[in-house]
């Protein structure tokens, strides 16, 4: 039986500064709309093998690419015998088979032969959602987000990687190896009242995350209990145990104020080896009023000017 070790968490990047990125430049591979999902998230249109389109949600946090089971049966996709991968998720982890795409289009680009998980169909705010996209299919490109237009440009790597731009936030990133395997998430410093916390960015998650070593050090009380609320994962539901509204915090010289954190033990934290650690995760709602730009072959996010 093969096995591979996939990964559906978080991931965060990192930016640079000099001579202006235009983020409507043509330069761009791909310029295609964007919807926003009930959650945040951040989806986009793409054929399988010529049917479609599909809806997929972009996913920094996932090493591998999926499909909901309902979509592969209307794509006519067959799974891999003996084949399975390992998917550690936000609030639990779970073994699915493995299906290959010959085709996946997105706007003018092909991924060719590529390797997707095949896993159930989801429902609340993922109901409407055909599959993810994760690490393996973006960090083919830089990946950029734009506010103003509502669209999602894949750039050559090196067109991003080999410049610095003017006008930007460049925030540096830091690779985490999870577990045993080759799967790897990225830290950006998150800074809230003069704490440096490793946080890391997951556009598939629709909140703002914390686990209790976190909330305590930085020494602000929750907001309130939350009482019957679960949040919902790539795999199962975890509740929620409370909210956390921080008056202001801090990436880069980049600031915001009033944003909610969610507290529990999110088993994610543990995958990572982070739950007695600071750490948080950062959801895509914290830029929806920025341009961001995801430069993985540099390691860096850059953040635009709020619109």
């Amino acid at each position: 039986m093969g096995f591979r070790t996939g990964l559906l968490l978080v991931l965060i990047l990192a930016t640079g500064c000099a001579a202006p990125l235009v983020l409507d430049d043509d330069n761009a591979t791909v310029v295609i709309p964007r919807e926003l999902g009930s959650e945040g998230h951040i989806i986009v249109r793409a054929m399988i093998n010529g049917r479609g389109p599909f809806r997929f949600a972009l996913d920094t946090g996932a090493s591998i690419s999926v499909v909901y089971d309902s979509t592969r049966r209307r794509a006519g996709l067959e799974l891999a015998e003996d084949e399975n991968v390992g998917i550690q998720g936000m609030v639990s982890s779970g073994t699915f088979p493995l299906t290959t795409i010959a085709e996946l289009r997105i706007g003018g680009e092909s991924w060719t032969n590529a390797r997707v998980a095949s896993m159930p169909t989801e429902g609340g705010a993922f109901a409407k959602i055909d599959g993810i996209l994760g690490i393996d299919f973006l960090r083919r490109f830089a990946v950029g987000v734009s506010a103003s237009d509502q669209v999602v440009r894949l750039y050559p790597p090196q067109l991003v990687s080999e410049r610095s731009y003017r006008g930007w936030t460049s925030i540096p990133m830091k690779p985490l190896q999870v577990g045993k395997g080759d799967a790897t998430v990225f830290t950006i410093s998150l800074h809230i009242n003069d704490i440096e916390i490793p946080a890391m960015l997951d556009l598939g998650t629709g909140s703002n995350l914390m686990n209790w070593h976190t909330a305590n050090t930085i020494q602000v009380s929750p907001r309130r209990a939350r009482q019957g609320t679960e949040l919902a994962g790539a795999v199962e539901t975890v509740p929620v145990v409370a909210e956390l509204k921080v008056k202001q915090l801090r990436i880069g010289t980049v600031s915001w104020r009033n944003r909610i954190f969610l507290i529990s033990d999110f088993p994610i934290f543990e995958a990572l080896g982070l739950e007695d650690r600071l750490a948080a995760i950062l959801g895509p709602g914290l830029f929806n009023e920025r341009d961001f730009v995801i430069d993985f072959a540099r390691e860096r996010m850059l953040i635009g000017a709020r619109r």
